[in-house]
């Protein structure tokens, strides 16, 4: 990626940040930045068969995209990107499930939802996908999403052309209980309490 584009994407991403009630996780070392909301959509069946409804409180995720795109520079190889992203992820959810499990709403967050063209191989690790609705909001993200691929990815414009058939926009989506299960740090026993 042009060093003189990431410096001004990383002015309109400080700008981005002030302007909205996105939330680091760990600023820097995490690739998730978060929004407690209340989820508007249909309703939506987790890999444990938990539902998240239309009202319920979530945090809704969203890739750092700005901090995704500097650990990617002067990255050629479409591997290596496809890589680099599934281990910050995984990095990431441990942070994200010790952030949720420390929440003082945590009692009455249903889960995590968000949006992205990149959810294949996510199944794996614990997240459910559905479609979203094509309204005006979500046109909108599709091509802010595909901005971020051009701009991020070594062969964005082809990568792009590739991705309008094969890689639509959906939903991922987990719920409390699994990302907890999966994630948190398990506590060791104390000793006096081991058989």
């Amino acid at each position: 990626m042009n060093t003189g584009i990431l410096m001004l994407w990383g002015v309109w991403d400080t700008i981005y940040q002030r302007c909205t009630r996105l939330r680091y996780i760990d600023k820097g070392n995490n690739i998730f930045r978060i929004v407690l909301l209340r989820y508007r959509g249909e309703p939506l069946v987790t890999s444990d068969q938990r539902v998240i409804c239309h009202g319920d409180l979530i945090l809704k995720l969203h890739i750092h995209n700005y901090y995704f795109a500097t650990l990617c520079k002067g990255v050629k190889d479409d591997l290596r990107v496809t890589l680099l992203l599934r281990h910050h992820i995984m990095r990431s959810l441990p942070q994200l499930a010790a952030y949720l499990d420390g929440h003082e709403e945590r009692d009455r967050i249903k889960g995590v939802v968000g949006t992205t063209m990149l959810h294949k191989g996510v199944k794996p690790l614990g997240f459910s996908i559905s479609d979203v609705p094509m309204t005006w909001f979500f046109r909108y993200k599709r091509w802010y999403l595909r901005l971020m691929v051009r701009l991020i990815h070594p062969d964005g414009k082809r990568r792009i052309e590739r991705w309008d058939r094969e890689m639509p926009l959906k939903r991922v989506y987990m719920s409390k209980e699994e990302l907890l299960r999966r994630y948190l740090p398990r506590q060791p026993e104390p000793a006096g309490d081991r058989q």
